[in-house]
C-alpha cells in the first residue's frame, strides 16, 4: 500500500511537471486579482503570472489539508486516552468488587458452614432422644403395685 501511494505521488508530480512545460506560455500571463466587497475599497494586486497563483492556491490546499488531518489525529488521540482512562477506572472498579465479592464469599462460606453444623445438630439430638427412649420398654402399669 505504502509503494501505491508513492508512485500515485510520482505521476502526480509528473503530469504536473508535463503541464506546466506545454502550457508554459499560457501560464506566463500575468493576472492581477481584484477584491470588491460593498464595504471595504476595492483591493487589487501586482500583476502576477498565472502559475504563481496555481502554485500558491495549490500549497494553500495542502496546507489546510495538513491542519485538517492534524486537527483529527489530535481529536482521535483525546478520545483514545480519555476511552483509556475511562477502561482503566472501569477495570479498577471490577478488581475492587471482586475483592469485596471474595470477602462476602469467604464470610458466607463460614456462615454457610455454621449454619450447616447447627443443622447437623439440631437433627442430631431427636436422633439422640429417640435412641435412648427405645431402650426402655413402655410396659403396662402393675396391677400389684397399685
Amino acid at each position: 500500500m505504502r509503494y501505491l501511494k508513492v508512485l500515485l505521488l510520482v505521476l502526480l508530480i509528473f503530469f504536473s511537471l508535463v503541464f506546466f512545460f506545454q502550457n508554459q506560455t499560457a501560464l506566463s500571463t500575468a493576472m492581477t486579482l481584484k477584491l470588491n466587497l460593498f464595504f471595504v475599497p476595492e483591493m487589487t494586486s501586482i500583476p502576477l503570472p498565472f502559475y504563481f497563483i496555481v502554485i500558491v492556491a495549490f500549497f494553500v490546499g495542502a496546507l489546510l489539508a495538513v491542519a485538517l488531518l492534524l486537527w483529527d489525529k489530535m481529536h482521535l488521540t483525546a478520545r483514545y486516552m480519555k476511552s483509556k482512562w475511562r477502561v482503566a477506572a472501569l477495570e479498577r472498579e471490577v478488581a475492587k468488587l471482586k475483592k469485596s465479592l471474595d470477602g462476602e464469599t469467604a464470610r458466607g462460606d463460614f456462615l454457610r458452614k455454621v449454619s450447616r453444623e447447627k443443622a447437623q445438630a439440631i437433627e442430631a439430638a431427636p436422633v439422640k432422644e429417640k435412641a435412648e427412649a427405645q431402650p426402655e420398654e413402655v410396659t403396662a402399669p402393675d396391677p400389684d403395685k397399685a
